[in-house]
């Protein structure tokens, strides 16, 4: 069951990513509840190696609901895959910590959409950790 709702939180978070990045690559306004957005995708932190944050967002997410969906549909694989679910997922929390820290304390503006995919890939982390331990 948990990994049906990782599958599902996967691709909401693939919608924020593909939304947030349009913004990015047409250089468009994106609909905030603040001004907190635009703030966030015009500093300079805004881009990883010349990549729009939200493009690793994508990656991520994108690689997340194909392991989960693998592992719903194939039983063979459903153990082996569960550690790289961990694995990305965590290392996705270990990124949005990151961009929240700069979005707070360097850029000064929080982006609505970063700070919801923020929660959602922690509670993607955190059901897979969850699942993880529970199929010892």
């Amino acid at each position: 069951m948990k990994n049906r709702i990782i599958f599902i939180l996967t691709l909401i978070g693939i919608t924020i990513a593909v939304y947030v990045l349009q913004g990015f690559l047409r250089q468009a306004p994106i609909v905030c509840v603040n001004s907190g957005c635009e703030i966030v995708r015009k500093s300079p932190y805004s881009y990883l190696f010349g990549v729009p944050v939200p493009g690793y967002g994508l990656v991520g997410y994108a690689i997340l609901a194909i392991l989960a969906f693998l592992r719903t549909t194939s039983g063979k694989l459903n153990k082996q895959l569960l550690p790289w679910i961990v694995g990305i997922a965590t290392g996705g929390v270990a990124f949005v910590a990151w961009f929240t820290y700069m979005e707070l304390f360097v850029i000064r503006g929080v982006c609505t959409w970063c700070a919801v995919s923020a929660i959602n890939m922690v509670t993607i982390a955190s059901l897979s950790w969850i699942e993880y331990r529970n199929n010892k």
